[in-house]
């Protein structure tokens, strides 16, 4: 009892920012979508056309570190599809990088159209934005969004 009381002062004592950083890992889970997708009703499961991800990560610390990101494949028709193993990214100080589509269909051995999600681990917070765009039979861009993806702990 004094011991869960004490963890409870100490915990209570420590700003929230660094309470996160101390209890466990951020982690993200980026929606991605690439891809050419069918003109064919009976395959299709989103609208006739080319759609593109790119995933922004930006280290707003003070320090360097290493966090790791994997791919988890959604399949039509309610199935879970395969999720890779994890792969390790190294950000500096205020660096970014981007994962774009080519960088999920090598890392899922993929290819076609493909979506799932980007699960990012990380012992910092960061900043993530995923840009979504597509194309139609124009070839130009018929949609363009952003989202910024908020943490959660783990």
């Amino acid at each position: 009892m004094k011991r869960a009381a004490l963890s409870l002062l100490f915990l209570l004592s420590v700003p929230a920012g660094a309470r996160c950083q101390q209890l466990g890992r951020f982690e993200y889970a980026v929606k991605f979508v690439c891809g050419p997708a069918s003109a064919k009703p009976s395959v299709s499961v989103v609208a006739p056309g080319m759609y593109y991800t790119a995933i922004n990560v930006h280290n707003p610390n003070e320090k360097g570190f290493v966090f790791r990101k994997k791919i988890a494949i959604a399949l039509p028709e309610e199935k879970a599809g395969r999720v890779t193993k994890f792969f390790e990214a190294k950000l500096g100080p205020d660096e970014a990088l981007e994962i774009d589509c080519p960088d999920i269909m090598r890392h899922a051995d993929a290819e076609g159209f493909l979506k799932g999600f980007v699960v990012i681990e990380s012992d910092l917070e960061l900043d993530v934005v995923a840009v979504y765009t597509t194309t139609g039979a124009t070839e130009r861009v018929g949609t363009f969004f952003t989202e910024r993806v908020p943490a959660r702990r783990r």
